[in-house]
């Protein structure tokens, strides 16, 4: 299918790590450097040292290196969401409360932090759905033969929740992922103090707990 994101070949697979790392580190250097739509292929080869044969037999183009790197990241967010909720004892807000800032420190002070800048300030339909739990439930899925692959609900305590299904837990969970990356794109976009970005962060998802709504006196 046209646009569909592919993962790497089987040939990029079968390199020594040490390469792989090479190929990788490459990728770093120039998605940190400039955002993915002014990315070079000829400096991503120059830098990981292969010719631009070589590449097009791991990678489609540029954008299939791009999103294979940024899920190679994503696995330290995914571990660190985990914990966060488990800590929390499966409270989802109080779980969130506790992670953000702890993202927040990886993506902006991190050894990647300037490619994280250049993929929120730069973020569109196609990076957006790289997050989204529809996304995320397609790569359970993909993996569902691995017994020890676990799904973002199982750490959440149901009984907290006003939810009735499991697309009502996605549909909840894209809210927040919605309110986390724009209030991280805020930040880098106005270059905000840390505590009033997560004072902000904070207050939506206050907000969502909940409500925004004051109910009258004597309203039920």
């Amino acid at each position: 299918m046209k646009g569909e994101r592919k993962m790497p070949t089987q040939t990029f697979f079968n390199l020594p790590i040490d390469k792989q790392k090479r190929l990788l580190d490459a990728a770093s250097t120039e998605f940190s450097r400039v955002p993915l739509t002014e990315a070079s292929i000829n400096n991503i080869i120059k830098l990981a040292e292969i010719s631009r044969g070589s590449f097009y037999q791991y990678f489609k183009d540029k954008e299939d290196l791009y999103y294979y790197f940024f899920a190679t990241l994503k696995q330290d967010s995914k571990k660190m969401l985990e914990d966060c909720l488990k800590e929390a004892n499966g409270d989802l807000f109080l779980g969130y409360q506790n992670y953000f800032p702890k993202m927040l420190t990886m993506i902006t002070e991190d050894k990647q932090a300037s490619f994280f800048k250049h993929m929120f300030l730069h973020m569109d339909y196609r990076t957006s759905r790289e997050v989204t739990p529809e996304a995320m439930k397609k790569r359970e899925c993909e993996h569902k033969k691995d017994r020890h692959h676990n799904h973002f609900a199982d750490f959440v305590n149901a009984d907290l929740l006003k939810i009735d299904s499991d697309e009502d837990f996605h549909s909840l969970f894209k809210v927040m992922m919605t309110f986390l990356f724009q209030t991280i794109g805020d930040a880098f976009a106005k270059e905000l103090p840390r505590d009033e970005v997560i004072a902000s962060f904070n207050k939506k998802l206050f907000w969502l707990r909940d409500g925004v709504y004051v109910k009258s006196e004597g309203e039920k």
